[in-house]
């Protein structure tokens, strides 16, 4: 459980020192109406890996992940070797 908590707080210092680095050293550059804001592209990044992440694990875990005892239920047959 700690591991988790350094990680998000991790996670957290990397997305404020970007943020921080967007604002005070970017050079604005508004070509999309999002761009107006502060870091948007830092938290869309964010947000779209997760859902990525998200969806890539509810799909393979729906196409690859078995019932505990898939391998064992053989209806009686044990092969040795």
């Amino acid at each position: 459980m700690q591991n988790k908590k350094r990680m998000y707080l991790l996670l957290l210092i990397v997305i404020a020192v970007a943020l921080t680095a967007e604002i005070l050293f970017a050079h604005p550059h508004h070509h999309m109406i999002w761009n107006v804001i502060p870091g948007a592209d830092i938290i869309i990044g964010f947000l779209g890996a997760w859902i990525l992440i998200f969806l890539a694990k509810k799909i393979i875990s729906a196409l690859f992940q078995r019932e505990q005892d898939y391998y064992d239920d053989r209806g009686g047959e044990h092969h040795a070797g």
